[in-house]
C-alpha cells in the first residue's frame, strides 16, 4: 500500500511516517522486527518505536517456563516538555515443529518519546461553599 497517495479527510489525522524492517539473525535461527512510527502534530512530535526479536533453538525435552520479566519506565521533563515510556518483556515458550521441540526467547519492547510543543496546565478548580 501507498501511503503517500493518500488524501485526507476532515476527521482524520495527520499523516505518520511508518517505517518496517525485518532482519533474520544467527544465520536464520532468529528474527528481529522494527517498527517506527513518527507523528507530528500540533499539540506534540510523537516518536514510537516498537522491537520485537525472536531467537528458537531446539530442545531435548520441554522445560517449565519462567514467569516474563517485565520492565517499565516512565519520565517527564518539565523544562524542555519531554515525555518519555519505555516498556520491555523478556521470555521463553516452547512450541512444536516437525516432531520437534523448540524453544523460542523473545524480546519485545515498546518505547516511547513525546514532546509537548504547547505548554499544558491543570484546569483551574472551582469552588463552591456550602
Amino acid at each position: 500500500m501507498d501511503f503517500d497517495d493518500m488524501m485526507l479527510t476532515g476527521k482524520e489525522s495527520p499523516m505518520r511516517d511508518i517505517t518496517h524492517k525485518q532482519t533474520a539473525i544467527l544465520d536464520g535461527r532468529g528474527k528481529v522486527i522494527t517498527l517506527r512510527e513518527h507523528t507530528d502534530e500540533k499539540e506534540c512530535v510523537t516518536d514510537v518505536r516498537k522491537n520485537f526479536i525472536y531467537v528458537a533453538a531446539e530442545v531435548p525435552m520441554e522445560e517449565r517456563p519462567a514467569a516474563p520479566k517485565v520492565y517499565i519506565k516512565k519520565s517527564f521533563d518539565s523544562v524542555t516538555r519531554d515525555e518519555k515510556f519505555f516498556f520491555r518483556v523478556k521470555g521463553i515458550l516452547y512450541v512444536n515443529h516437525c516432531r520437534r521441540v523448540m524453544q523460542v526467547a523473545y524480546c519485545h519492547t515498546l518505547r516511547i518519546n513525546l514532546h509537548w510543543k504547547v505548554k499544558t496546565s491543570t484546569p483551574k478548580k472551582t469552588v463552591t461553599m456550602a
